[in-house]
């Protein structure tokens, strides 16, 4: 009986953890999106996802933030309709070799590849409803 207790404490402790942990990244990831998706929509017209895929069709702006503003959030939005746009961006390249160290000058593959995944799963985090 002693030995249980101490078990139960720690697995409510790590119960907790989880949740919190959970929580906290949930609230960031929203929080990144919502930003992303602001900072699309003060530059294009539009619901979220056509402001993001503007902003990643814009070649005036830096592959980076093509990278990181648009792609990754329209995978986070699961925007079925940016799908054959990012597949027109996408080289063959889940690893993302042909764009190691070179960021600055071209889209990251392996984020294409991750966006493509995330839109076509059912599984994973999604944050569609922010799609307004």
């Amino acid at each position: 009986m002693k030995t249980i207790k101490p078990l139960i404490i720690i697995a409510f402790s790590l119960a907790s953890l989880f949740l919190v942990s959970f929580i906290g990244l949930n609230s960031w990831i929203r929080r990144d999106v919502k930003k992303n998706i602001g900072i699309a929509q003060q530059k294009y017209s539009g619901k979220a996802e056509d402001a993001l895929i503007s902003f990643l069709q814009d070649e005036s702006n830096s592959f980076h933030d093509r990278t990181h503003i648009a792609i990754w959030t329209l995978g986070m939005l699961k925007s079925g309709r940016a799908l054959p746009v990012l597949r027109g961006y996408y080289t063959d390249d889940p690893k993302g070799i042909t764009c190691h160290g070179k960021h600055d000058q071209m889209l990251c593959q392996y984020s294409l590849h991750k966006a493509i995944v995330q839109i076509e799963s059912r599984g994973y985090y999604s944050t569609a409803d922010l799609n307004k």
